[in-house]
Order: C-alpha cells, then sequence, then structure tokens
C-alpha cells in the first residue's frame, strides 16, 4: 500500500498521481500547492478543491548536488502543468535527464519504507516525449 509523504499535496491511492490544487470558483485560476485565503488574481474567496494531473512541459531544470537533506544529486523541474500552474518538482531516479521543452508525466517514487509494509511516496516526473522528438 501506498502512503503520501506529503499527504495534503497529493493522494497516493490512485494508480497515476493526482495533485491536490484549488480552482477559483469565480475566475477558474487554478493553483499548486493549494492557498486558503482566497484568489491571487480576482480577490475571490470560492476556492475549491481541484484534482490536478500530474502531466505538462519543463519550463527549467537544475541539478542539485549540495541538497539540505536527502541524497544528492538529483534534479528538479519546473512544470507548466496542463491544468494550469507552474509548479517545482524532482525528476524520478530512474528517468533520463529532461530538456527544457519536454513533456513529462508523474509516477510514484518510493521515498522511504513504511513502518507497516507500506511504502511511503511522492510523485516525481519522467520523460514522456521529448523535445527533440517533437521537433524531428
Amino acid at each position: 500500500m501506498r502512503v503520501a509523504a506529503q499527504p495534503r499535496l497529493y493522494d497516493a491511492r490512485p494508480e497515476e498521481p493526482l495533485l491536490s490544487g484549488v480552482e477559483c470558483g469565480a475566475c477558474g485560476r487554478v493553483y499548486f500547492p493549494p492557498i486558503g485565503l482566497g484568489c491571487e488574481v480576482c480577490g475571490a474567496d470560492a476556492l475549491v478543491p481541484a484534482s490536478l494531473p500530474a502531466v505538462g512541459v519543463v519550463h527549467a531544470v537544475a541539478r542539485v548536488y549540495a541538497p539540505a537533506s536527502g541524497t544528492a544529486p538529483f534534479t528538479m523541474v519546473e512544470v507548466l502543468l496542463d491544468g494550469g500552474p507552474l509548479i517545482r518538482a524532482i525528476v524520478h531516479g530512474e528517468s533520463r535527464e529532461p530538456e527544457i521543452g519536454d513533456r513529462v508525466a508523474a509516477r510514484w517514487q518510493v521515498t522511504e519504507p513504511g513502518d507497516t509494509g507500506e511504502q511511503v511516496v511522492e510523485p516525481a516526473f519522467d520523460v514522456v516525449t521529448s523535445v527533440t522528438e517533437v521537433q524531428a
């Protein structure tokens, strides 16, 4: 069984990662991570939960060699989700190095074994379509 490392940000039960964001009921702006005070665009307080598929396009890539904690090196990306917001995320350990413009989708990555046999997971992005494949 999968358990979310950050349960407020995603649900570990579905086979494919879904991020837990919010959408403004007035103007449609989507946020991840979820905000609770009101829409930053129109000021409305009608924020409703929104499940966001973890799929999008890479806008920036950074290789981290000296992390605050954990193991290094690893790769971070900024991904413009198909559902709207630009997010920062980790690249899956088994993925090839992404490039700006690559299409990516998240899959579950085990961060640690759980206490009772479950796996603690977080979504990590994997290259689906390379920008060079699209241009060819």
